[in-house]
């Protein structure tokens, strides 16, 4: 719970989190299992007894021995990830998840456990798990999906924390439910006192605490501070983006309103709320936001309805540079956000932290749009 002078320090408290990312320890005190990649439902990990913490958004620019072999199209954040993972960065996590969904998540575990049979040079690293999913419904996906969870279960069970039961998982569902009541407020914010940079922030900074905890921090610093949007309604599509110089070059043509994006409102996950396990795993599966998704179509879909439901004016894409799988939906897209009277700037593909000449020639884009709409 926040405490005393908590409207004060609560967005402090936030943007410490950001700060501090899989270093910050916030009034929890219990074991921290670590998770890479979009897709892995939190819940299942808090009602072990443990707080989820998510570990793509950090950088190391010091070298190992692992970063020799790892291929030229391998992403900047796999890279960073395990080159941090062999030198022990992440000793003290009870176990570290990796979600199949994300296609970079899973090129990271294939490296790491290559790496750790191998027995080559590196630091402690905790147990590692691959958490895989099929995103469809049908009593064979079920039962598939009941197994993945029977199988995390175990994992849980075999690095000290336990094999949560119903009322764990209850328990740590309405925690996720009270987060997800404080998100939809600060969304609704946004636009009207809030940014979308802060509210991405703010998003965000829960990925390395309890439900709970970032709940009571969003509802006290909503409450505490207040900005003044710019009017242009903007949508972010495309590739996970975490950097916010690229954010806050975007937001400087107007306000993201809808953020579509890995590290968007797209998270946590539909399948976070639910109060079963079965429900978890159905809502999991049948998350639109995922590339996996059965019919595929869902996911564009869904894309479009929440961009025209926020009543964007102007949609801004960006990809990373080794993205496989967004740019397939670019030119349906287009086309698509016109017929609803939206532009589409295709920014293309960007390093994690863009240098300042691309910010600037991105920044041009954005303006040369927006002219040519008038």
């Amino acid at each position: 719970m926040v405490g005393t002078g908590a409207a004060a320090s609560a967005a402090a408290a936030l943007e410490r989190a950001m700060e501090l990312q899989e270093n910050w320890s916030g009034s929890a005190s219990v074991a921290r299992v670590g998770i890479f990649g979009n897709g892995m439902p939190e819940t299942l990990v808090a009602a072990a007894g443990a707080v989820p913490v998510h570990l793509a958004l950090g950088t190391s620019t010091e070298n190992h021995p692992i970063s020799e072999i790892i291929e030229p199209f391998v992403d900047e954040e796999i890279r960073h990830f395990l080159i941090r993972l062999m030198q022990g960065a992440f000793a003290d996590l009870a176990g570290i998840i990796f979600a199949r969904d994300d296609a970079p998540a899973l090129i990271a575990y294939q490296y790491a456990t290559e790496w750790i049979r191998q027995d080559l040079e590196r630091a402690k690293t905790p147990p590692l798990f691959l958490w895989n999913l099929v995103h469809s419904d049908t009593p064979p996906v079920r039962v598939f999906n009941r197994v993945q969870a029977e199988k995390l279960f175990a994992f849980f069970e075999s690095i000290g924390l336990k094999a949560p039961d119903d009322a764990d998982i209850l328990a740590a569902a309405q925690g996720e439910q009270r987060r997800a009541e404080a998100l939809r407020m600060v969304q609704a914010a946004v636009g009207v006192t809030q940014s979308g940079t802060r509210a991405a922030r703010w998003r965000n900074a829960g990925r390395f605490m309890l439900a709970e905890e970032h709940a009571d921090l969003l509802t006290a610093a909503l409450a505490e501070t207040a900005e003044n949007p710019a009017p242009v309604r903007i949508g972010i599509v495309g590739s996970p983006l975490c950097c916010e110089k690229t954010y806050r070059v975007i937001e400087g043509f107007g306000t993201v309103v809808c953020d579509q994006q890995g590290f968007g409102e797209v998270w946590p996950g539909p399948g976070n709320t639910a109060l079963s396990v079965a429900d978890i795993l159905a809502g999991t599966a049948a998350d639109p936001s995922c590339h996996r998704i059965a019919p595929t179509s869902r996911y564009r879909s869904t894309m479009v309805k929440a961009l025209v439901d926020a009543r964007c004016t102007l949609v801004v894409c960006q990809l990373s540079q080794t993205d496989d799988t967004f740019g397939w939906e670019i030119p349906a897209l287009t086309n698509e956000l016109a017929a609803q009277g939206m532009t589409l700037v295709n920014l293309g593909f960007r390093d994690a932290r863009p240098d300042d000449a691309w910010v600037q020639a991105a920044g041009q884009q954005i303006a040369q749009a927006l002219e040519a709409s008038k």
